[in-house]
């Protein structure tokens, strides 16, 4: 009965369009109710969830990809891919891939990857002859990678759940959003032939490539001190954040000189308020996992699962559906808080590593968040190309296709995420 007070009570708010992180704490004070145990649990545990000092990469990560983005660093990173793929065919569309892999690899968030670097590049798209369904979808999906390729928030927070390595999971998600990058850029490449797209440019000239690499110099450093400084050792992730700051702050002020006061205000207030909205889902996450704690439901959920069945392949099969539906109707903080409880334990009886088990799971919610209902990547890019929500998933719909072969080749092959470590 407990079990169906919690997520009976979670469901119909969802469905009646309450807040996901309201719907978290009222299902769990629910339960409490039902149970009898004290509501003072409630506020103690809300302060405990946030009171961690890795939770401070969050904010910092946003703002360094937030100053990233208005210093200048971004568009100069895609001028510099445009010189390299610009000229053939499909060659924009990779520009969208191969750019979003590298302002991912410093904002650590997907939404914030789609806005910076669909902002310039779906009209540009759909200037060289790209359809503008298909331009916005891939871009849509393209910032899927900011959830994979490290610095990953959703990464941070699965690090903070199960007590795994930050540094080791940043490590795992190297190869697989290469490999997930890598097969949207085929895929783009035969579509784009099919239907001629892009390709009217002519090749950039050796000196043009020489400019724009010298110009987009300071970008191209931002991932190596980040990622450098985490993997040598020198810096924790939560410094790491902090010198990302700092770094794209110095170049966006003194070397290319476009951060000014207002747009640095606007970082900021963009900052805090994307902040707020995920610490408010964390404080009310981490009471719905306690209660799936406390109450012994986990626990009853993990023997249930194990009764179906004790093959790993099978397991892996059912967990890949289950967080591919719940990245359809919720954000990555909720559903791991949610659902890693309940997986964790399951997994860790199967012998499923939890290193490789983080990486799928990040990669089903990466895919969660160009799918609707909740899918915010799509609503960004549909309303950067100022395109119908229907034109949009006609486009999208065949790259979320060719990215569940990236999801099976990394669940079945655990050396593409473990192979770094």
């Amino acid at each position: 009965m407990t079990e169906l007070i919690l997520f009976g009570s979670l469901a119909i708010m969802i469905f009646i369009n309450i807040p996901i992180a309201i719907a978290l704490g009222l299902a769990s004070i629910f339960t409490l109710i039902y149970t009898g145990d004290p509501l003072g649990v409630v506020p103690s545990m809300m302060q405990a969830t946030v009171q961690k000092f890795t939770l401070l990469t969050i904010p910092l990560f946003i703002l360094a990809g937030a100053l990233m983005d208005c210093g200048g660093i971004s568009k100069r990173l895609i001028k510099l891919a445009n010189c390299f793929f610009g000229g053939i065919k499909g060659g924009m569309g990779f520009v969208a891939v191969i750019a979003a892999m590298f302002f991912a690899a410093i904002s650590g968030s997907g939404t914030a990857t789609v806005a910076a670097i669909g902002s310039i590049l779906i009209p540009a798209m759909v200037k060289e002859g790209y359809d503008a369904g298909f331009s916005s979808g891939l871009s849509a999906i393209s910032g899927s990678l900011g959830t994979v390729i490290p610095p990953s928030i959703t990464f941070i927070i699965y690090g903070m759940i199960t007590g795994e390595s930050i540094g080791d999971l940043f490590f795992a998600g190297i190869v697989p959003g290469m490999l997930f990058g890598f097969i949207l850029c085929l895929y783009t490449y035969f579509i784009s032939k099919k239907n001629n797209w892009g390709g009217q440019g002519k090749m950039a000239s050796g000196k043009e490539i020489w400019d724009a690499f010298i110009d987009a110099l300071w970008g191209l450093f931002s991932p190596i001190i980040v990622l450098g400084g985490i993997y040598s050792g020198l810096l924790t992730p939560t410094e790491s954040a902090a010198v990302a700051v700092i770094y794209s702050f110095l170049v966006g002020v003194f070397v290319y000189k476009e951060i000014k006061l207002q747009n640095f205000l606007q970082s900021l207030f963009a900052t805090g308020k994307t902040t707020g909205i995920i610490l408010l889902i964390i404080m009310n996450a981490g009471i719905f996992s306690w209660v799936l704690t406390e109450q012994g439901i986990a626990a009853r959920l993990t023997e249930f699962a194990l009764s179906l069945t004790q093959d790993k392949i099978v397991m892996l099969l059912l967990i890949n559906i289950v967080f591919l539906c719940a990245g359809c109707v919720m954000d990555n903080t909720s559903a791991l808080f949610i659902l890693v409880p309940i997986i964790m334990p399951i997994a860790k009886a199967l012998g499923i590593d939890m290193i490789h088990l983080g990486v799928v799971l990040v990669l089903n919610l990466s895919i969660g968040q160009v799918t609707p209902p909740v899918g915010p990547n799509l609503y960004v890019a549909a309303d950067i190309a100022k395109v119908k929500f229907e034109s949009i998933m006609k486009g999208v719909t065949p790259l979320l296709l060719v990215s569940l072969v990236a999801l099976l080749l990394v669940t079945f092959v655990p050396w593409f995420s473990l192979c770094l470590l």
